[in-house]
This record gives C-alpha cells, sequence and structure tokens, in this order.
C-alpha cells in the first residue's frame, strides 16, 4: 500500500532494519534521483577518512567505522574511497587469503562495490574517473582472480570512456587491476595504448612504467603505442629516431638507471614475453644494458672477479641470491636471455653480455625450482588417450628447467616425414594441458603471458608444442573425438617445427 503522500509510480527508497542497505533496483532511479539521493556530504567523508586512517588497524575495524557512520548515505565517490582504504587496511595488515574471501562476500563491501558498478553502469558524473580506478584496485586486492568478471567487466568498460581523464597512476592500478585478476580488457587497454602513444607516458614514474609494462604482456593486448610511448619516455619525451644514436643510448641509459633491481628486471623480462622486434628497441636495450652493469657490480662486491658460481644440487632456486636478486628475479633474468639468444643473440641485437657470474646464478636458480608437480583429472585424460593412439610419453618431463605436462619423445603418428624428422631431432613433442589458469578469466582464447613464453621457449629448445585447453578438451565427448583432436594437433605441432627449422 502507498503510504500519505507518495504518488503513484514512485520507487520507494527502503533498507532492511539494522543493516543500512538498500534494497531497491537502482538502475530504475532517474538521474536526478541518483544524484540527490546520497546525504554524507564531503566534509564528514573527510573526517571520517582521517579517523579511519587514524584508528583502524585492519579492514575489519574500517569497514566497522564507515557501517556506523551510515553506508546507505555515501555516494559512488565516496564509497570507492571507502573501498580503497578497506583495501589499503587489507595490505598493510597482511591479511591472508581466507580472511580477504570472506571481505569479499561481506554484505557491506557487497553494497560499496555495488554502488560503484552500478553507476559506471550508468555512466553517471556521480563516480569520477579516479574513482573508477579505485574501485577496480580495490575489487583486485580483496578478491584477486576470485574477482567478479561481470563486475571487473563494467568497471573496465565505463575506464575506457573516460581515460583521458585518469591520471597516470590511476591508469597504472586499473591495469594492474585486470592483470591480477586475470581479466582481458582490450576496448580499455586500446586506449590506453593510444594515449601511451599520443603522450609519450609523461608523468609515468619507473614503478608505474614496470607495472604497466607487465600488465599488458601479461593479458597479451595489443601494445604498438606502448612501446613507442616507452621508447619517447626512455629518451625523456623526444622518439629516439629523432636524436642523434649516441644521445639517446644516454638518455635511455640514465632512464633506466633509475629503476629498482625488481622493477628492472620485471620490465626487461615483460618486454622478452612481448617478444619479436621489442628486443631491438632502445628500452630493452637500456633495461638490459643496465642489468649488466648491476650484474657486474654484484660480482666485484661479491669478490667473484668475472668467475662463475657454483650451487650445490639441493639448494632450492628461492634459496640461490645474486647482488639484490634472487629466486624469481632470477628466473625472470634467465627467461629474458634464452629469448635474446632466440632472437639471434647478443651480438645480433647490439646488446653486451649477461656478465658470466650472473648467467650462472640465474640458470641455477631456474633449474634448482622446486615445484611439486600437479596433474589434474584432464591430464590424466589426455594421457590416457595417447596410450590408446600408442604414443609413448613421459608425464611431467623437465626440458630446460620447464615441466612439461607430457612428453612424447618418439611420435609415431606423424606422417609427414620432414615433420617426423624435425621433431625427432628436437626432443619430441611436448603437450601442455593448459587448464583456466593459463588463461583470462572472461576469454579462454587470451593465453597468459607466462603461458606464452613457456611455449615459445620450448620451441626455440626444438620441441614442437601442442597446447591442449581445458575450455577445448571438455567439450570432447567420445574417445574418436579425442584421437581425432590429439592427432591433427601432434601433426600441426610437428609442421611447424619443421617450418622453424628449415627456417634457421
Amino acid at each position: 500500500e502507498m503510504e500519505e503522500g507518495e504518488e503513484e509510480g514512485e520507487v520507494r527508497m527502503t533498507a532492511t532494519a539494522g543493516d543500512g542497505l538498500w534494497r531497491v533496483d537502482m538502475a530504475g532511479l532517474g538521474e536526478e534521483d541518483w544524484a540527490t539521493q546520497f546525504t554524507m556530504t564531503s566534509e564528514e567523508w573527510n573526517a571520517l577518512k582521517k579517523s579511519t586512517k587514524a584508528n583502524a588497524s585492519d579492514p575489519d575495524q574500517a569497514l566497522q567505522a564507515f557501517e556506523d557512520a551510515g553506508l546507505r548515505r555515501v555516494s559512488p565517490d565516496i564509497a570507492a574511497g571507502m573501498l580503497k582504504m578497506i583495501a589499503a587496511k587489507a595490505q598493510s595488515a597482511r591479511t591472508d587469503r581466507e580472511e580477504l574471501s570472506g571481505l569479499r562476500r561481506d554484505p557491506r563491501v557487497a553494497h560499496l562495490l555495488g554502488t560503484c558498478v552500478s553507476a559506471a553502469r550508468r555512466g553517471s558524473d556521480a563516480l569520477a574517473p579516479a574513482s573508477v580506478a579505485a574501485a577496480a584496485w580495490s575489487l583486485a586486492v580483496v578478491a584477486g582472480e576470485r574477482a567478479n568478471s561481470a563486475e571487473m567487466e563494467v568497471l573496465a568498460d565505463r575506464a575506457a570512456a573516460v581515460v583521458d581523464a585518469l591520471s597516470p597512476r590511476a591508469i597504472v592500478d586499473l591495469t594492474w587491476a585486470c592483470a591480477s585478476c586475470r581479466h582481458a580488457a582490450p576496448a580499455l587497454f586500446r586506449e590506453i595504448d593510444i594515449r601511451a602513444a599520443a603522450t609519450g607516458l609523461a608523468g609515468f614514474k619507473t614503478f608505474d612504467i614496470s607495472t604497466l609494462v607487465w600488465a599488458f604482456a601479461h593479458l597479451g593486448h595489443r601494445a604498438d603505442g606502448l612501446l613507442d610511448g616507452l621508447e619517447s619516455w626512455f629518451v625523456k619525451g623526444v622518439q629516439p629516431e629523432n636524436l642523434d644514436l649516441a644521445v639517446a643510448r644516454a638518455s635511455a641509459a640514465a632512464a633506466a638507471h633509475t629503476f629498482t633491481p625488481q622493477a628492472l628486471v620485471t620490465t626487461a623480462w615483460s618486454l622478452a614475453v612481448m617478444g619479436g622486434d621489442v628486443l631491438r628497441a632502445t628500452s630493452f636495450a637500456a633495461l638490459w644494458g643496465e642489468m649488466c652493469a648491476r650484474g657486474e657490480a654484484a660480482a666485484s662486491a661479491d669478490g667473484a672477479d668475472g668467475a662463475a658460481p657454483s650451487y650445490a644440487p639441493d639448494v632450492a632456486g628461492e634459496q640461490i641470491t645474486f647482488g639484490k636478486w634472487r629466486g624469481k628475479h632470477l628466473n625472470q633474468i634467465h627467461q629474458a636471455a634464452v629469448s635474446v639468444a632466440a632472437a639471434g643473440g647478443v651480438e645480433a641485437l647490439g646488446l653486451p653480455p649477461l656478465p658470466a657470474p650472473l648467467a650462472t646464478a640465474a640458470e641455477g636458480a631456474w633449474l634448482a625450482q622446486r615445484r611439486p608437480p600437479v596433474i589434474s583429472w584432464y591430464q590424466r585424460d589426455v594421457a590416457s588417450i595417447l596410450s590408446y593412439m600408442g604414443e609413448k610419453h613421459e608425464e611431467e618431463a623437465v626440458c630446460g628447467g620447464y615441466r612439461v605436462d607430457l612428453l612424447i619423445t618418439a611420435p609415431v603418428g606423424i606422417s609427414d616425414a620432414d615433420a617426423r624428422a624435425a621433431v625427432s631431432g628436437g626432443g619430441g613433442v611436448a603437450v601442455e594441458v593448459d587448464g583456466p589458469s593459463h588463461f583470462a578469466r572472461n576469454d579462454a582464447a587470451v593465453a597468459l603471458g607466462q603461458t606464452r613464453l613457456k611455449h615459445r621457449q620450448l620451441r626455440h629448445m626444438g620441441f614442437a608444442v601442442l597446447s591442449v585447453p581445458v575450455a577445448e578438451w571438455e567439450f570432447l565427448e567420445s574417445s574418436e573425438e579425442k584421437v581425432e583432436y590429439l592427432r591433427s594437433g601432434i601433426e600441426h605441432a610437428a609442421s611447424m617445427a619443421a617450418e622453424a627449422t628449415s627456417s634457421k
């Protein structure tokens, strides 16, 4: 029944008693209602933000403070600010994964995020461009790869429409959020790519550059404009072709020197993931040169005097250090070195050789990785079909430091003689049963950077590579379909290996 003074057709704003959360369809509100329904003022929010920042030691305390102030009163911009503070508190308190999972399911967090997503879907000015980035970043921190793809999709689409109004840090937060959630966002990354080419990445700091390049590499989005902007950034806003070569290299070397050890390696590795002509760019040369210089300095400080260190066979990769690098970053250095070798080597690319002590430490860390094998039901199913086909194989074979799901060393089902010879001489067919974690969560056709790099480097080592995405395998109903899928896949992988062999 309508209450006194209530007009027919009017949307009633109601909340469940006690929790202060709206229980109405916000999409049904007019823009005027949307803009006027929130009563928390900016002065109130600033005071609340200051108090919470000082007194809350974890995300739960921050969320409780916001609830006490009245969640039903907050605008989308304030909701984004609250989410950002909750996420920042979670980071500073080192909240573990299970606690974060509970936080993401909290109806109060859902309300704040829903307020932001509703505004983004409407294209409302009540959610400023910076707040779109804040909401996406917060969702990534709290939910990570468990983030709701539909929510991230709405935020990414809205961000794509307002890229020109975003600060460099907001752009970095957005790209990091998408990459951390394994969320492909081609429209957003396309707009950022265009802006990078137009602005030369002016205003981006070294950490921003490292994160931005990593996000593009991880998701595999087209990055022509980004790479043009990166070249300009390394030479302080001037395109390298407009500078004397020596001046351009000196300027780029100075820029590379500003990177932290970890950001330096991550950026170089990310460019190696992109591959191709990127390895001939001024930016990559500068990063590689700086990596070599720091490697030489670390070797001198350790008293290595150019001698390659040796490691006991039982030392885990994470325990191997060199200078300020260890474990993961030494692995990335090794993968970058393999990419350089695959592109023709340091001489062909005009790069200095990696110092022997650093190269040995990086390779040692790579080969000493201790990753227990994880064999899925899908992998066992593929293995059983290979056995049915008469293809002898090894499970979890270690090939050049990579763990290969199924390695067929002497395939019998390849009809073409040249392809069969190429595979037999190159080590065999590496069958990779790639589950969902190898692809973007919202697009199974987008393989992630580490997966693409692994396949490329296995091919460089001489292996024919057959990727079997679980998203394709699970739709094969009969054994006959699976046999045909693997047979044609092995034939194709072998022919690609033969073409690569003939082109060398």
